[in-house]
């Protein structure tokens, strides 16, 4: 499968406004995510397996007790590509479909 190219910062810059919960941090796309409590933590958790296969990317995650972590870039091209973006508009879609109620 083809990687996609890195995106330019400007490209990154126009994303991260259109989605104020992520944030970039050395040149990764990282955001926090704390829940009401440890079960739907580790739900989310399990949750986002089936996003990550299926876009053949994988995040980092922390996760301890109600925090988690997630830490996104394209580690073949040492930064951001279509695929942290991707994963992370999956990502938003899965807390706001199935986890509204537990995130803050």
């Amino acid at each position: 499968m083809t990687r996609p190219a890195r995106l330019e910062d400007r490209v990154v810059e126009a994303w991260t406004t259109a989605h104020p919960q992520w944030a970039v941090e050395d040149s990764h796309l990282v955001r926090y995510v704390k829940t009401s409590d440890y079960p739907s933590g580790a739900r989310l958790l399990l949750a986002q397996v089936a996003l990550a296969e299926g876009l053949d990317h994988h995040p980092d995650v922390m996760f301890s007790y109600r925090r988690l972590r997630f830490e996104l870039w394209t580690h073949d091209r040492d930064g951001l590509t279509q695929l942290d973006l991707d994963y992370a508009e999956g990502l938003d879609s899965i807390i706001a479909k199935d986890f509204g109620d537990f995130v803050r």
